[in-house]
Parts: structure tokens; C-alpha cells; sequence
């Protein structure tokens, strides 16, 4: 699934942005024709659904004209709508209807402010209770720092009986983040980490990741024994928070000039055109070139040299922005040399 970005502008300035590299730089948005075009490319796999990402989606102007196309198109089952959730009770007879599904970003009160934060909880109940849409609803938090906030979230999450938490580890979005070492940030996130997932499936809430998944090495074996247990006791099923691959691969968000990304975190190494492929899978394959079969060459750390895991591709090693300055020079190398010859 692809996803289109219909803004770069956005009503939250979060320091975690994984689209620093945009938002609140450009006012830019996509018109209607580009946004036609993106879901056309979207769908060139015979994939029926498609994302709405931002910035923040519900500040364009024509959302509500853009929420109509999908649902008039019958091309198009499903869309996932990602948003921080303050706006949306702006467009509810639209995303209501069953092809859409909210993933909202809760951010913490003491990040966003309390009558924002207040906004995002009211709109929340309104469609989880008077729209009955908590089965279409997921609630998610970016992992931003050490002691991060989250008793917030688990009062939501318990209050509308959610099974599933989507959790990321923040991207590094700066260069001076990415010169860390990202085991030592693992390490360092780890019991911050461990204490929000053990107090969510204490309430039989599951975790599960999206982007930056922590490595398997990072727990110990007495550590994901015990998140085991706890994720066994819910009655609910793992969807990768134990899962013993580590991986990473091309999203494909499409921006709103029609140039084509991998992902947010990587945005800035590379860029192409929906106009240079056919199909999304050969954007996905013209990234994995790029990006892919490349890091899993490149260590994250040194103590990845040897690493089974990552020889066997079963680990990437956290977010691939990590290592990007190395694939980069990598990449460099491979170009002099295809020049020579």
C-alpha cells in the first residue's frame, strides 16, 4: 500500500517529525489532478488500498473533495487515514464511511497542549462510540525520548477497549542523531520501552511496531520470556512485537509534486518520479537497489560485523537513516567503479 501526501503543512510542530524534511517548510499541496494521478499509480499492482499521510491531511482544503474521490471510486476497499486526530470530527459523514480507517497519532498533552490534546480525545470518542468505528481505529505513539509519556494513551486504549497499540521508535531525522551509535540508542530506550509494554499488556493491551523496530539483541532472553507470557495472557495474537524478524522495507510515499520516496527517514538521499515507473513494484525495486541490498552489507555497529541475524537479512539493524551516510559512500564507490569499467 502507498501512501500519498497530500500537505506538508501541519498543525503540530512535533520534534520527532519522521517528514522534518518538509513539514513546516513548505505550505505546498497537492491538487486534485496530482492526487488523481498518485492513486492511479497507487493501484498499478492491483493493490486496493492506498494511505493518506501529511503533514497533517485534514488542513488541505479539499480533503473533504479528496475523501469523496476515494470513496466514488471503486477501484479503491480501503484507506488508512493518518492523522494526530484534531480536525477530523471536520469530515465525519465522509470518514465514516467503511473504506476508511484512522490511525491516529496521540501525542501527550504536555507535547501538544492541553486544549489540543483535549480536541484529539473528544474526536476520538466520537467516532470509537457514536460513529462505532473502534474497530477501524488505531491508536499510536512515537517513542521519542527516555521517559516518555504514555499513561495518557493506556487510559485511552482502556477506556475505548482496544486490543493493538501501533509504538515506533523516533527516527533519527537529523544529522546529528545519525551519527549515533543505534545500539547505544536502543540500549538506552530499552527500559523506557519495556515499561510501557508491560504496563500495556498488563491491561491486555498488545504493542506492535511500525517504523525502527528495537533488535532482538537489545533484550535479554529472561526479557522477551516475560513479554511472552504477558502477550499469551491477552488471548490475542502477536503481530510482530516478538517477531523474529527485524526488517525493513520500501513503503513508497508519493509527495505532493509526484516525486516518490522510500520513506520519510531516507527522503532526503533519494528521490525519483512516478513518471520513471510503471508500476509501484518497480519503485519498490528501484529503492531496493538503492537503499536495501546495501544495508544489510553495512553494519549499523560494529558489533553487527558477525552478527547471524544480520547475515541472514533477519535484522536490519534499526531504521536504515542510521547507516545512510555509509550506504551513500557505499553507492559512491559503486558508481567510480561501473565508470572505469
Amino acid at each position: 500500500m502507498a501512501n500519498i501526501m497530500v500537505t506538508k503543512r501541519c498543525n503540530l510542530r512535533c520534534s520527532y517529525c519522521f517528514a522534518n524534511e518538509f513539514v513546516g517548510k513548505s505550505t505546498e499541496d497537492i491538487s486534485l489532478s496530482s492526487f488523481m494521478k498518485a492513486i492511479d499509480f497507487s493501484l498499478t499492482n492491483s493493490d486496493e488500498g492506498i494511505g493518506i499521510i501529511g503533514g497533517e491531511p485534514t488542513v488541505h482544503k479539499q480533503f473533504k473533495q479528496m475523501l469523496q474521490l476515494i470513496i466514488e471510486d471503486n477501484r479503491i476497499k480501503r484507506c488508512t487515514l493518518f492523522t494526530n486526530g484534531i480536525l477530523i470530527d471536520e469530515y465525519v459523514k465522509e470518514l465514516t464511511h467503511p473504506k476508511f480507517s484512522l490511525l491516529i497519532n496521540c501525542n501527550a498533552p504536555n507535547d501538544i497542549g492541553a486544549n489540543q490534546f483535549e480536541k484529539t480525545v473528544k474526536n476520538i470518542d466520537l467516532f470509537a462510540e457514536e460513529y462505532y468505528m473502534r474497530d477501524r481505529i488505531t491508536l499510536g505513539i512515537n517513542m521519542y525520548k527516555p521517559n516518555f509519556e504514555y499513561q495518557y494513551l493506556l487510559e485511552l486504549l482502556k477506556h475505548h477497549q482496544f486490543k493493538y497499540v501501533r509504538t515506533s521508535l523516533s527516527v533519527p531525522n537529523t544529522e546529528q542523531l545519525r551519527r549515533q551509535s543505534a545500539l547505544d540508542y536502543f540500549y538506552e530506550m530499552k527500559p523506557y520501552v519495556l515499561n510501557f509494554y508491560h504496563d500495556a499488556l498488563d491491561v491486555g493491551i498488545i504493542p506492535f511496531y511500525d517504523c525502527n523496530a528495537i533488535p532482538k539483541c537489545i533484550f535479554q532472553e529472561n526479557e522477551l520470556e516475560m513479554l511472552r507470557r504477558k502477550l499469551i495472557a491477552t488471548g490475542n495474537d502477536d503481530r510482530n512485537l516478538l517477531s523474529d524478524f527485524v526488517t525493513c522495507e520500501p513503503v513508497i510515499d508519493i509527495l505532493p509534486d509526484l516525486s516518490v520516496i522510500r520513506c520519510f527517514a531516507l527522503s532526503e538521499y533519494e528521490k525519483a518520479k512516478i513518471s520513471d515507473f510503471n508500476t509501484i513494484f518497480e519503485a519498490k525495486a528501484y529503492f531496493n537497489n538503492c537503499f536495501d541490498t546495501l544495508c544489510y552489507q553495512i553494519c549499523t555497529d560494529i558489533r553487527c560485523k558477525d552478527c547471524y541475524e544480520r547475515l541472514t537479512m533477519k535484522c536490519s539493524g534499526g531504521c536504515y537513516a542510521f547507516k545512510a551516510n555509509k550506504v551513500i559512500e557505499c553507492r559512491n564507490i559503486i558508481d567510480d567503479i561501473n565508470t572505469r569499467n
